[in-house]
């Protein structure tokens, strides 16, 4: 008995079916990843709400602990925050040390704008299993006040960018790439390299 091999319509037939699987995978992919990013900035404007809603009820930004107008805790930079760890559950007090990343979360859950009950690496946390920090950063001139979302996909951090500031430009606008440099100059984003991760 003769046997028969697939003729070029069966195989045909066959990559076709395998270019749509693999279509609606990557489809997919895109899918979830434009998901976090869309969650992440919703988050981020979040963070930004509580502050300004802290600020209507206390007259301060949370963590502002001697009231002139800089949030006290100066860890942005990427290279400094990996010194720092959140407290699950943090005094209510030390405002003598710039170093306390905790004290702005705890403010915000003492008033109950953010829950009371849960600790501050959950409240912090953000989509991509990083975390948000609040806090200033000093340009060498002047003290701004910031949130920065550390561990963010480079992708991602440009599709914030383009969304808030109409451009993926990280050296301008309110959307600013911040790598741990010290100093007035903010460098471009990365390539999109699924490793570049940004702050």
């Amino acid at each position: 008995m003769k046997e028969r091999g697939f003729t070029l319509v069966e195989l045909a037939i066959v990559l076709v079916i395998i270019g749509i699987i693999i279509g609606a995978i990557l489809k997919g992919t895109e899918l979830i990843n434009n998901a976090k990013a869309k969650r992440l900035q919703n988050d981020l404007r979040g963070v930004e709400a509580a502050m300004w809603t802290f600020f209507d009820r206390m007259g301060r930004f949370p963590g502002d602990c001697n009231n002139d107008g800089v949030i006290d805790f100066g860890g942005l930079p990427a290279t400094a925050i990996l010194s720092f760890t959140y407290d699950s559950n943090p005094s209510p007090g030390d405002c003598s040390s710039p170093s306390n990343i905790d004290k702005p979360w705890f403010d915000l859950r003492v008033q109950r704008i953010l829950p009371t009950n849960t600790p501050n690496t959950v409240v912090a946390k953000h989509t991509f299993s990083q975390f948000f920090a609040i806090g200033h950063y000093y340009n060498g001139t002047y003290n701004f006040n910031a949130i920065a979302a550390y561990g963010i996909p480079a992708w991602a951090a440009k599709m914030i960018d383009t969304s808030i500031d109409g451009t993926a430009n990280g050296t301008i606008g309110k959307v600013r790439r911040l790598d741990g440099a010290f100093g007035s100059t903010f460098p471009a984003w990365p390539d999109d390299n699924a490793n570049d991760q940004v702050v």
